[in-house]
């Protein structure tokens, strides 16, 4: 069956835990769950080099795959079960019964894989085809699923879906690092690699957010099929106008924008706020976005971004949670018209700064609103929201399935988020910035970004942006 002018399926097929691994369960949704089942379904596509004939990778890369997942599943059963809020159930929840398993499509490319790994602009369209999508019902939603595409003598991609509802960053992460560690050195269901923690009275809720939370989607959703209705592309545009690029901000460059962000500050007295690399390279990001938008870009711009809460509540949380562990962080909304000013960089590091560092004051701070300020956008006629993906503190770069390190990382959902991820580099410790845009307005940020770090390079002046 043919997908598409490039794109050949090969297979369709389920993977599931060995049988009898485990008994039919049930999972309740945390608040901290309940939270992200507005957002759109995550899509994330790793790249590997393969540069062996197809037919070996059909017949000996492919099942060691295909083992390693069900192995993988073993322990992360609910990753192959589904999200369910039936009409007379007042709570959604993931349950896992023995019927239950992963959809995989094997598919295979004739697209340059090179052009695909590569950071300069590439239709954003041609992405889309690598990474598998989550059926949904009025009732019920997979929790998972999986494409492997094959570049024939380059390499191959595996690309995944998951539901926000179940987890985040940190759980995707820690069950990819699981499977690729079980594929690359043929462990069994006896490793000692950690174990999912699946215990959810270990989150605390004190503040009743849980009810605040089922009241406010009950208003917005009538089925699970309606919050992913939600989904679209960013900044009200179609799919076809969209380009892809990725720009790098080395260790170097973080130190320079430090250092011009020291000297705007001297400049205007004031002291100094909470920074660290994460700041300094959105706020960067920031301004060359709302200059490139230009008009298009609302009277007033809010930058959203998830923030960790395995360390902030107070309380012990498990690294290997299994589940959403994290809350919302919203910048307070900036004039755009000063963002592209002089000072820019330094009125959006100050914004960005602060919400963080507010944090420290109560990270569920306001959090009786985070749903319902996530579909209902406050001065949604003059204010523009910019959901930031990713997070600085999990490396995707280090999942190996037995291939070496994957050549490059892509966050496809971040087209449904606001178009920015931010990431780990591949090789110096530095910063990814991926981003998906409209032709024009990419053409005008990779200018601006390019020749705003080739000015800290050059030490020309303090005046480039």
């Amino acid at each position: 069956m043919e997908a598409s002018n490039s794109l050949k399926i090969l297979e369709q097929c389920r993977i599931s835990p060995p049988p009898c691994s485990l008994a039919p369960k049930s999972l309740p949704l945390t608040f901290l769950d309940l939270l992200w089942l507005t957002c759109p379904n995550v899509q994330h596509i790793l790249f590997y080099n393969y540069t062996q004939p197809s037919a070996h990778f059909t017949h000996h890369v492919l099942p060691t795959i295909k083992h390693s997942l069900s192995l993988a599943l073993s322990r992360f059963p609910f990753l192959s079960g589904h999200l369910s809020w039936p009409p007379h159930s007042n709570n959604p929840s993931i349950t896992y019964t023995h019927t239950d398993s992963v959809a995989v499509t094997v598919a295979q490319s004739a697209l340059n894989f090179h052009h695909h790994v590569a950071d300069y602009a590439r239709d954003a369209l041609q992405f889309h085809s690598l990474v598998p999508h989550l059926p949904c019902s009025e009732t019920d939603s997979p929790v998972f699923s999986l494409q492997v595409t094959l570049f024939p003598n380059t390499g191959f991609s595996i690309g995944f879906a998951i539901n926000h509802g179940v987890a985040d960053g940190s759980t995707a992460h820690q069950f990819l690092s699981y499977w690729a560690e079980i594929c690359k050195s043929d462990r069994c269901r006896s490793s000692k690699l950690p174990e999912p923690f699946y215990d959810r009275s270990v989150i605390r809720d004190p503040d009743g957010l849980e009810q605040i939370y089922l009241e406010d989607l009950k208003q917005f959703r009538g089925s699970l099929k309606s919050l992913r209705a939600r989904e679209g592309s960013p900044f009200g545009g179609s799919s076809e106008d969209f380009v892809r690029e990725t720009f790098v901000v080395t260790k170097t460059h973080v130190q320079r924008l430090e250092h011009w962000l020291s000297k705007l500050l001297q400049e205007k007295n004031m002291s100094k706020f909470y920074t660290s690399t994460f700041v300094l390279v959105l706020a960067y990001a920031l301004v060359c976005l709302v200059k490139a938008r230009g008009e298009e870009m609302k009277k007033k711009v809010q930058i959203g971004f998830a923030t960790g809460c395995r360390t902030r509540l107070g309380y012990p949380i498990p690294k290997t949670y299994f589940g959403n562990c994290i809350g919302v962080c919203w910048t307070r909304a900036m004039e755009s018209e000063s963002i592209r000013e002089r000072d820019g960089f330094l009125w959006a590091s100050e914004a960005i700064g602060t919400s963080i560092s507010d944090l420290e004051h109560g990270v569920l701070r306001g959090a009786e609103k985070w749903v319902k300020n996530s579909v209902v956008v406050p001065d949604g006629e003059s204010t523009e929201r910019v959901m930031i993906a990713g997070t600085l503190k999990l490396n995707f770069y280090d999942v190996d399935f037995g291939f070496g390190r994957p050549r490059k990382s892509e966050v496809i959902s971040n087209e449904k988020k606001g178009g920015i991820s931010l990431s780990e580099s591949r090789d110096d410790g530095g910063v990814e910035i991926g981003l998906a845009l409209k032709k024009h307005a990419m053409a005008q940020f990779s200018s601006l970004f390019v020749n705003g770090l080739k000015a800290l390079d050059e030490r020309v002046s303090t005046d480039f942006m």
